[in-house]
C-alpha cells in the first residue's frame, strides 16, 4: 500500500529538482547574458564613442581652437581605449569564437586608422575657426555629453546593486535598452558634433556634413525621447533630466545657425589627404557597429533558444509528471485489488473446507508473499496436524471395531454354551427326578443304577469340561475388554489434545481479528489513501471470524465424540464387571461340578450295595436331587449372564457404530 505513495513522493521529489535545475539553467543564462553579452555590447559602444572622441579631438587639432597638447593627448588617449576596449570585447567573448571571426582584421584596420590619423595631424592646420560661437556652443554641448554621461553611470550603477530578484530578464533587459539609447544618443551627439567640426575645418563636403549633423541631432533627439518612454515608471532616472530637450534644442538651433553664416561656407578644406583617414574611420567604425550589432543579435537568439529549452524541458517534465500521476494511480488501483482477490481466494478455500463434508486432504496453497499468504500456510499447517490427530482417532476406531466383533464371537460363544449347559442341567435333573421316583425299584435294578452312574459321571465331567470352557472364554472376553478400554483412554487423550490445538487456533484468529481492526484504524486515520487498505482489513477481520466459527464447529464435533467415548468406556466398563462376576460363577459352577463327580463316585460305589442299603440310597438320592436343583439355579444364573453380556455388547457396538459414523465424516 505504501508504492503508490512512495511513487509519488518521488514523482514530487523529481518535480523539485527539476524545477532547480531550470532555474539556475536560467540563472546561469542570465548569468552569461548579464557578464559576457551584456558588458560586450557596453564596451563596443564605449569604443565606438572613443573613437568618435578621437575623431573629435583629431578635427580639433585641424583648426585653431583649443590646446593643441591636449587636444593631441585627448586623441592618444581615446584613440587607445578604443583598441583596449575591444580587446575587452574580445576577452568578454572568447568562449564564442564564433562571434569574433569576422572580426579579426580589427587590429589590421586600426593600424591603417592611426597611420592616416597621424598624417592628417602632421599636414593639416586649422585657418579659421569661429572661436566664440563654438566655445558657447561647446560649454552647452559638453553640458549636454555630461547629462548623458550621468544618466549611463547612474544606470549601470542601479544595475550592480540588483539583488537576484529584481535582475529578471525583462528588467534587464529593460535597462539594457535605456542604457544603449543613452549611449546611441551620446554617439550621435559626437557625430553631429563631428560634422559640425567638419565644417568649420572645411572637411569633406559641405551639404553632406550639414546633413548628417542634421540627421544625427535629430537621432539624438529621438533617442533621448525613446529612453524618456521606456524609463517612465523610473522616475528617478527621468526627472532629474527634463531640462535636457529644451537646452538641445537651443544648441542646435544656434548650431545651424552658425554652420549657415558665410563665413563657414567660405572654409576650405584639403579632401584628399582626410579622404583615406574618413575611409579608415569608416570601416573601423563598420567593424564595432557589427560587433555591437552581432552580439545584441546573438543574445537575443541565445535568449530564444534558452526560452525554447525551457518550454522544451516543461513538456518533458509534464510527461513526466503524468506518467508518474498515472502509474501511482494505477499501482494503487492494482494492489489493494490484488488484495482484495487473495483475501476472496482464501476465504473461499477456507468455506469450501468447511463445507466440503470433512474433507481434511484440501489445502489452501496459496503463492502470496504477504500476512495473508502466511495465514494461508498457518491454515494448511492447522489442518495438517488436525489431519494426523483425526486418522489417529480412525485407526483407534477400526481397533475398537475389531475389538466389538471379537466381543460378538466371544458373546455368542457363552450364548451357545450356556444353552448347552442349561440343557444338560435339565437333563439332569430330569434324571435326578427320575431316579427319585425310581427308589421303590432301586433294588431291582441296582446293576443298572451303577452302570447309569458311571455313565452320570461321564456326562458330568463332560459337562465340567464345557464348563472349563467357558470360564476359559469369558476370561478372554474380560482381557479384550480391558484392551478396549485402553484404547477409548487413549482416544479420550487423543480428544483432548484436538481441543488444546482448537484454544490455540482460536487464539490465533483473536489476533488477527484484532490485527485487522488496528489495521482499520490506521487505514481510516490515512483518510482517502487508506480507503483500499480499509477494505482489506475488513476482510481479514471476516476471514478471522469465519476461522474462530470453524474452530468451535470442530470443537463442538470433538466434544460430542468424547461424550461417546466416555458413554462406550462406561458401558465396556461394566460389561468387563459382569464378566469378572461371570468368571466368579463359573467357579461355582466348576465347583458343584467336582461335588457332583465325587457323588456320583460314591453312587457307583454304593449302587453295588443297593440291595443292603436301599434306604441310604434313599437320602443319597434326595441329596443328589438337591445338588441338581442348585446346579439349576446355578446354570440359569449363567444363562441371565449370558443375555447381559450381550446386550452389554450390544449397546458396546452401538456406541462404537456411532463413533466410527462420526470419525468417518474427516477424509484423511
Amino acid at each position: 500500500m505504501m508504492l503508490p505513495i512512495l511513487l509519488l513522493g518521488i514523482v514530487l521529489l523529481g518535480i523539485f529538482a527539476f524545477m532547480q535545475i531550470m532555474v539556475k539553467y536560467e540563472a546561469k543564462a542570465m548569468e552569461k547574458q548579464t557578464q559576457s553579452y551584456f558588458e560586450a555590447i557596453a564596451v563596443v559602444l564605449n569604443a565606438d564613442r572613443d573613437i568618435y572622441q578621437a575623431r573629435l579631438a583629431q578635427a580639433e587639432m585641424l583648426t585653431d581652437y583649443g590646446d593643441k597638447a591636449s587636444q593631441q593627448k585627448d586623441f592618444d588617449e581615446n584613440a587607445k581605449q578604443v583598441y583596449d576596449r575591444f580587446q575587452k570585447f574580445r576577452e568578454y567573448l572568447k568562449d564564442e569564437p564564433e562571434l569574433l571571426t569576422p572580426f579579426q582584421n580589427f587590429d589590421q584596420l586600426y593600424a591603417d586608422w592611426m597611420k592616416s590619423s597621424k598624417n592628417i595631424t602632421t599636414s593639416y592646420k586649422a585657418k579659421l575657426v569661429v572661436d566664440n560661437k563654438l566655445q558657447a556652443l561647446d560649454k552647452d554641448f559638453y553640458t549636454l555629453r555630461d547629462m548623458l554621461d550621468t544618466i549611463e553611470a547612474e544606470l549601470r550603477k542601479e544595475v550592480t546593486t540588483w539583488t537576484d530578484e529584481q535582475a529578471t530578464q525583462e528588467h534587464l533587459q529593460l535597462y539594457l535598452n535605456a542604457i544603449a539609447k543613452i549611449l546611441n544618443a551620446d554617439r550621435d551627439m559626437y557625430q553631429a558634433r563631428l560634422a559640425e567640426q567638419k565644417i568649420l575645418a572645411g572637411l569633406g563636403d559641405y551639404a553632406q556634413n550639414k546633413k548628417d549633423f542634421e540627421e544625427n541631432t535629430l537621432q539624438t533627439l529621438n533617442r533621448f525621447q525613446g529612453y524618456l518612454t521606456l524609463m517612465e515608471n523610473e522616475p528617478n532616472f527621468v526627472q532629474p533630466y527634463q531640462r535636457f530637450i529644451p537646452l538641445f534644442a537651443e544648441w542646435f538651433k544656434t548650431s545651424l545657425s552658425m554652420l549657415e553664416s558665410d563665413d563657414v561656407k567660405q572654409m576650405t578644406s584639403h579632401q584628399d589627404i582626410l579622404a583615406q583617414a574618413d575611409k579608415n574611420f569608416s570601416l573601423i567604425r563598420d567593424v564595432l557597429d557589427q560587433a555591437g550589432e552581432m552580439v545584441r543579435t546573438h543574445g537575443r537568439k541565445m535568449e530564444q533558444e534558452i526560452a525554447q529549452d525551457i518550454a522544451h524541458y516543461q513538456k518533458i517534465a509534464i510527461v513526466i509528471i503524468v506518467a508518474g500521476f498515472i502509474a501511482a494511480f494505477l499501482m494503487g488501483y492494482l494492489i489493494p485489488k490484488s488484495i482484495t482477490k487473495n483475501v476472496t481466494d482464501i476465504s473461499q478455500r477456507i468455506k469450501e473446507i468447511s463445507e466440503g463434508d470433512g474433507d481434511l486432504t484440501a489445502r489452501i496453497n496459496s503463492k502470496s508473499k504477504d500476512e495473508l499468504g502466511d495465514l494461508a500456510h498457518e491454515f494448511d499447517g492447522f489442518l495438517t496436524k488436525l489431519q494426523s490427530i483425526m486418522r489417529v482417532i480412525q485407526d483407534k476406531s477400526s481397533a475398537l471395531g475389531s475389538s466389538t466383533e471379537q466381543l460378538d464371537q466371544v458373546a455368542n460363544t457363552v450364548n451357545r454354551i450356556t444353552h448347552v449347559l442349561v440343557d444338560s442341567c435339565n437333563s439332569i435333573v430330569s434324571a435326578a427326578s427320575e431316579m427319585s421316583m425310581s427308589n421303590e425299584q432301586m433294588s431291582s435294578v441296582a446293576h443298572n443304577t451303577s452302570s447309569e452312574s458311571g455313565k452320570a459321571a461321564d456326562h458330568i465331567e463332560q459337562g465340567r469340561g464345557v464348563v472349563g470352557s467357558s470360564h476359559r472364554t469369558i476370561d478372554s472376553l474380560v482381557d479384550n475388554i480391558d484392551i478396549t478400554m485402553t484404547k477409548a483412554e487413549e482416544l479420550e487423550k487423543d480428544s483432548q489434545s484436538i481441543s488444546s490445538v482448537l484454544e490455540v487456533i482460536r487464539g490465533i484468529a483473536e489476533q488477527t481479528n484484532l490485527l485487522a481492526l488496528n489495521a482499520a484504524i490506521e487505514a481510516a486515520r490515512a483518510g482517502e489513501y487508506g480507503r483500499g487498505f480499509a477494505v482489506v482489513a475488513d476482510e481479514v477481520r471476516t476471514l478471522a471470524t469465519q476461522t474462530g466459527e470453524s474452530t468451535n464447529q470442530i470443537e463442538t464435533m470433538i466434544n460430542q465424540l468424547t461424550d461417546s467415548v466416555n458413554e462406550a468406556f462406561n458401558a465396556i466398563k461394566m460389561s468387563k464387571n459382569n464378566a469378572t462376576e461371570a468368571v466368579s460363577n463359573f467357579d461355582s459352577v466348576i465347583a458343584v461340578f467336582d461335588a457332583l463327580n465325587a457323588s456320583f463316585n460314591t453312587v457307583h460305589e454304593l449302587s453295588e450295595q443297593t440291595a443292603q442299603a436301599t434306604n441310604e440310597q434313599s437320602t443319597v438320592s434326595q441329596e443328589i436331587s438337591q445338588n441338581l436343583v442348585s446346579m439349576k439355579e446355578q446354570t440359569d444364573g449363567v444363562d441371565q449372564a449370558s443375555q447381559e453380556i450381550r446386550s452389554q455388547f450390544n449397546s458396546l457396538n452401538a456406541l462404537y457404530q456411532e463413533l466410527d459414523a462420526q470419525v468417518s465424516q474427516f477424509k484423511v
